[in-house]
């Protein structure tokens, strides 16, 4: 131990899950030694910078399983109308944004969920209308599946035009009279890509202003789960991460029937790994279709992760991993991990079919947290919602991922959500569900990194060196202080990324990496 000297030690602190410890040191972006800073003092050289923790706690850094990494870094430097709890204030907010917008520029606006709101619907156009009068708007439901437009937007999409075909699967409502609401599902990658593309210098700016935030909650690494991913976007996420833009690990999923060859090269170029088949909208799959395609994906070494909110989604699932299973050589099974995306609705009797399948549930628990006011609306399907106390006692497999924008990319509220099931309005959703502080962090430490393939998840000798310090030791918090922590420092790789009170440290590639 004495030959080497670490990069980076903290001392006189305490280590996350590991009682008696004080102090960690890091050399070469991995952990090579933890203990009492007495026994660790032979690995202090000259070159070593020391990080005096004062009594403060080192954790591993948290690993978030499902998020989408773009559609995030554009709501985090666009209009979010989250916060909106009226018709009223949603319109407020549009109204002042549009007078700072030149006229003709199109307005991007996120966070609407007419489930959350006071008035339980959504902006009609005449509104939209007239609080965004001279821009066209696109405002995304807070879900990502559904955007309300306005009529300078659908006039210049040509949405009303006598020839316009609408993408397959597109709902287009409309009124009595047979005009569009502006409300329109199943639509969203066509929009995307009918409006105007950002610059590569406004996308490096977006992506390095999230990474940051992510940073800033904690997050080391992380996988993004959107479905439309191809090979171009695989490739600019590699340039982005080579340039520094993106101080994470990460990940990505790939849509599900995408060829392995289109995608692998672009990959492998970057030095990113793929995080399986994503498979959206099963149930307008054909079940023999998708349980080839599904198989096909395990025979080449492919994750497969599934979109679950709905029973019947659940359902679907299950019999195509069932049918790919008996396809697959047993090899090939235990390369694999076949992944349940958020398991919105889980029903008695599932939770045993899950785990005898060997299939990992990616749950929400800031669901709970963010978006309880729509769940307490619902009383009969809240003991199904978003389990987790049932899913582990049955022996289901289960990591947690933010599903950013959706909520926001905060593992701690996620993490307090889980442990108390209590939502920022103070609902209590399905208190049976509770899990444990050690089980809720697990979601985005332990057990995230095993589905993310990492050798992180825990603070011990031969670990990736992606820690956080926090103030204090979450073990000993009430969940609601649990949810209002801070995170001090991010280490990725051995590099602190972040520091509180020193928003720079991880923009500035000439900056010193280490604490002074």
């Amino acid at each position: 131990m004495a030959a080497v000297k670490a990069d980076l030690v903290f001392h006189e602190g305490a280590v996350f899950g590991h009682p008696g410890q004080d102090s960690v040191a890091v050399a070469g972006g991995r952990v090579v030694a933890c203990g009492r800073f007495g026994d660790l003092k032979s690995l202090v050289g000259p070159g070593t910078h020391l990080v005096r923790l004062g009594g403060r706690t080192v954790a591993p850094g948290f690993i978030d399983c499902h998020l989408h990494f773009m559609e995030a870094a554009s709501v985090a430097t666009g209009l979010s109308l989250q916060r909106c709890r009226t018709i009223g204030e949603l319109l407020a907010d549009l109204r002042v944004a549009s007078g700072r917008t030149p006229p003709g520029n199109w307005m991007r606006a996120f966070g609407c969920d007419e489930a959350l709101v006071r008035e339980r619907r959504g902006p009609t156009r005449a509104e939209l209308d007239q609080s965004v009068p001279k821009n066209p708007l696109r405002l995304r439901h807070q879900t990502l599946h559904a955007s309300w437009l306005n009529s300078r937007a659908i006039n210049l999409l040509g949405l009303e035009h006598p020839d316009f075909r609408p993408p397959a699967g597109a709902i287009m409502q409309r009124d009595g009279d047979g005009q569009l609401t502006g409300l329109v599902a199943g639509m969203e990658v066509w929009l995307t890509s009918h409006l105007p593309r950002v610059t590569a210098s406004e996308l490096e700016s977006r992506v390095r202003g999230f990474s940051r935030e992510l940073a800033a909650a904690g997050v080391t690494a992380f996988t993004d789960a959107t479905v439309s991913n191809g090979p171009e976007e695989v490739t600019t996420f590699g340039q982005l991460k080579a340039g520094g833009a993106i101080c994470q690990r990460m990940s990505v999923m790939v849509g599900g029937g995408t060829p392995l060859l289109a995608v692998g090269p672009a990959a492998d170029a970057a030095g990113m790994g793929l995080a399986g088949f994503k498979f959206m909208d099963v149930t307008r799959w054909k079940p023999p279709w998708l349980a080839h395609t599904v198989s096909e994906a395990m025979v080449q070494g492919m994750d497969c992760a599934f979109h679950s909110t709905e029973i019947e989604e659940l359902e679907v699932i299950l019999h195509a991993i069932e049918a790919a299973r008996e396809r697959v050589p047993e090899k090939a099974l235990q390369s694999v991990f076949c992944r349940i995306e958020h398991g919105g609705l889980i029903p008695p009797d599932y939770p045993e079919r899950i785990a005898a399948l060997e299939a990992w549930v990616v749950t929400n628990p800031g669901f709970v947290y963010y978006r309880g006011a729509k769940y307490a609306g619902e009383p009969g399907l809240i003991p199904y919602l978003y389990r987790a106390r049932s899913l582990v006692d049955a022996g289901v497999r289960l990591a947690a991922g933010s599903d950013a924008p959706v909520t926001p990319a905060r593992p701690l509220p996620a993490i307090a959500a889980a442990i108390a099931r209590v939502s920022v309005e103070g609902y209590e959703l399905a208190p049976q569900e509770k899990i444990t502080v050690l089980e809720a962090f697990a979601l985005f430490t332990s057990a995230a990194s095993i589905l993310a393939r990492i050798p992180a998840g825990d603070v011990a000798p031969g670990y990736l060196a992606d820690l956080i310090v926090l103030p204090a030791d979450p073990l000993i918090l009430k969940p609601a202080e649990l949810a209002n922590l801070s995170v001090d420092l991010t280490i990725v790789s051995g590099r602190i990324v972040y520091e509180r009170g020193r928003p720079l440290a991880a923009q500035n590639p000439g900056a010193n990496p280490f604490s002074a």
